[in-house]
């Protein structure tokens, strides 16, 4: 029998990795809201990520984002360039198309200012500010001078819908020009493609049109 000193360190381990099981048990996380509960006592959101992809920031570094393998399992094979996802997959447009696109009907009918905003303060806010003039919390993190896009007066504003649907969903201006051209971004804006549905990116541009005063609606 091992002494009970022993014994003490291996208690103390079995109750923390109870205690650690049973939170994992009672949390629950909406990807798709990002609204989270734990234990029904503790509530906050965290970004949306409906669909989870390469971006130009890795802006979290749990090990759900990390490629990973099981003990002896082979490196995992990519799918065939040009194969569909099951859930679908967002019409590529060419770069002359993007200019005359406008939001689709449906898009319109579904649209709701509440939502759009919502989705604006978890994806948007931390860069843009909530004043969409670029005064976001990540200001206070770049060099010197530099500064997110302004949102209510600029390119945003005189653009159309579709020029700002391209921007969202390629990592703004130059990720959307390198996007066209074929070539990897190195815009510090993420490709909202990648992490937003086709919906939610056109209900963010028919948000950002009405907030700078250039809705068409």
């Amino acid at each position: 029998m091992k002494p009970l000193a022993a014994l003490q360190p291996l208690k103390r381990f079995a109750v923390v990795l109870a205690a650690l099981s049973l939170l994992a048990a009672v949390s629950c996380w909406n990807n798709n809201t990002g609204e989270t509960h734990i234990g029904g006592l503790v509530e906050f959101t965290l970004p949306a990520f409906p669909e989870t992809g390469a971006h130009a920031v890795l802006l979290f570094t749990e090990m759900h984002y990390q490629p990973s393998y099981r003990v002896q399992e082979m490196p995992r094979l990519q799918p065939p360039q040009g194969s569909v996802p099951v859930t679908g997959k967002s019409i590529a447009y060419p770069k002359d198309e993007y200019a005359i696109l406008t939001a689709p009907d449906s898009v319109r009918a579904a649209y709701s200012e509440t939502k759009a905003a919502e989705l604006y303060r978890v994806n948007c806010a931390v860069c843009h500010g909530e004043s969409m003039t670029g005064d976001g919390l990540i200001l206070s993190f770049l060099k010197t001078g530099a500064k997110p896009p302004n949102l209510i007066d600029g390119a945003v504003k005189t653009g159309s819908e579709g020029d700002v649907f391209g921007w969202v969903s390629f990592g703004g201006q130059a990720g959307f020009a390198l996007a066209m051209a074929g070539r990897e971004t190195s815009a510090v804006m993420p490709q909202f493609y990648q992490l937003l549905t086709e919906q939610e990116r056109w209900h963010l541009v028919l948000y950002l049109k009405q907030r700078s005063g250039s809705s068409s609606q």
